[in-house]
């Protein structure tokens, strides 16, 4: 049934509200398809997750890839894959399109993950984390860790009002002197607001206190902007005080960043690829609608203070692989019109590949009958039993992701 050709996949797309519409539907675009009108277009699952898996269309009938990997495990997937991760395919590539901020989140690890899903099975749908990376395909706005010590001190002392849901003063933040003390202090307050955000009445008057601030101020930060943007939208939600403790980031095009388990972060505004863990495990505490979690979100962050590392900072073209430590995925971006050549025999792992410009010639195993024609929107499923792949571009871009 299975032949070592390339596969093209049919995908799900996530219509979550904070999605972009109209003119503005960026997945629609990528695909060639006419928006819906006023349908919100949030992401494009592209893999083997349960929830929404790909297909791939055999003999004119359409297969879940996630089936035909429990019946074809060895030829989709190989021994190494196998014997890693088990029957289960490694990562979820996924296109993401927002026009506002996503949820105040974290993720899991995975022994975190497995207690969740057998405490919360609804909720934590899986027993995996959830590494990933978001790659701007042309811009991204988010935020991401706990910003510099002394710049979230500063935060504290400028809108004090945040104290007064937590049990610290503010002569606690100015007599402490030490990095480890303010450490602890910021670790105190974080925890204690989040907490108190049950109290909505508490939360409302200090949003409201430093709403007013801001817009009485002559020059405002960038995180400032983006509580009043944010606040239009979500009202007097507590995830808008998180805004000054992260660090605020703007990525350009095909910059990064890689957040792993328990790193505290928001996309806001922008396009991406994703690409994580086969995992929907989220823990979510604000800028949402969605089930919040606030005690396990205290439980699981990563107090690691600093300046968050950009992937690609320096924005390297033609040919560029995003490093990380995840063992589930790998991807390398390909901005240049050429010939490539790889042998997959020898790696031994399944590869997807997803075109963003120009078109794409992929033959397989040096058979002219084993080839496919991609464009832009495309996304290409390569089973383990190809162990010879070519491919040539006309103007192409294309993401490659596999197992490192």
């Amino acid at each position: 049934m299975l032949k070592p050709i390339p596969y093209k996949l049919i995908n799900k797309i996530q219509n979550y509200e904070w999605g972009t519409r109209n003119r503005e539907a960026f997945i629609p675009n990528l695909l060639g398809l006419e928006p819906e009108n006023d349908l919100p277009y949030g992401e494009l699952w592209i893999g083997a997750h349960p929830k929404a898996s790909s297909e791939i269309e055999i003999n004119s009938k359409l297969y879940s890839l996630n089936s035909l990997i429990k019946q074809y495990p060895k030829e989709l997937l190989g021994d190494y894959v196998i014997n890693k991760f088990g029957n289960e395919f490694p990562f979820l590539l996924k296109v993401l399109s927002s026009s506002r901020s996503l949820s105040i989140q974290a993720h899991p690890n995975k022994t975190q993950a497995e207690l969740l899903n057998k405490k919360d099975p609804t909720n934590y749908p899986d027993c995996n984390h959830k590494p990933e990376i978001a790659i701007a395909i042309d811009s991204l706005k988010a935020i991401a860790g706990f910003a510099d010590v002394n710049e979230i001190i500063n935060n504290l002392i400028e809108y004090e009002e945040i104290l007064s849901l937590t049990t610290i003063n503010s002569m606690d933040i100015t007599n402490a002197k030490s990095i480890f003390e303010k450490e602890e202090l910021i670790k105190k307050v974080y925890s204690e607001m989040m907490i108190a955000s049950t109290q909505s009445t508490k939360i409302e008057k200090v949003v409201t206190s430093i709403k007013n601030k801001i817009e009485n101020k002559n020059r405002i930060s960038n995180q400032d902007k983006l509580f009043i943007e944010q606040f239009n939208l979500y009202g007097t939600d507590i995830g808008l005080l998180s805004f000054y403790f992260f660090n605020y980031l703007e990525l350009k095009e095909h910059q990064a960043i890689y957040t792993g388990a328990g790193i505290p972060h928001a996309y806001i505004k922008g396009n991406i690829i994703e690409c994580m863990a086969n995992s929907d495990n989220v823990v979510r505490a604000g800028l949402t609608n969605k089930f919040k979690d606030v005690k396990t979100l205290i439980d699981i962050i990563d107090y690691d203070f600093g300046e968050f590392e950009i992937l690609n900072r320096e924005q390297v073209t033609d040919e560029i692989k995003f490093t990380t430590n995840a063992e589930e995925f790998e991807v390398t971006l390909f901005t240049k019109n050429s010939y490539f050549y790889t042998s997959l025999n020898s790696k031994n792992r399944p590869v997807i590949i997803l075109i963003t410009e120009g078109e794409l010639n992929i033959i397989a195993n040096k058979k002219p009958t084993h080839q496919i024609h991609a464009q832009k929107g495309d996304s290409i499923f390569l089973p383990t039993i190809i162990d010879h792949l070519e491919l040539t571009g006309d103007d192409a871009q294309f993401y490659m992701v596999t197992i490192p």
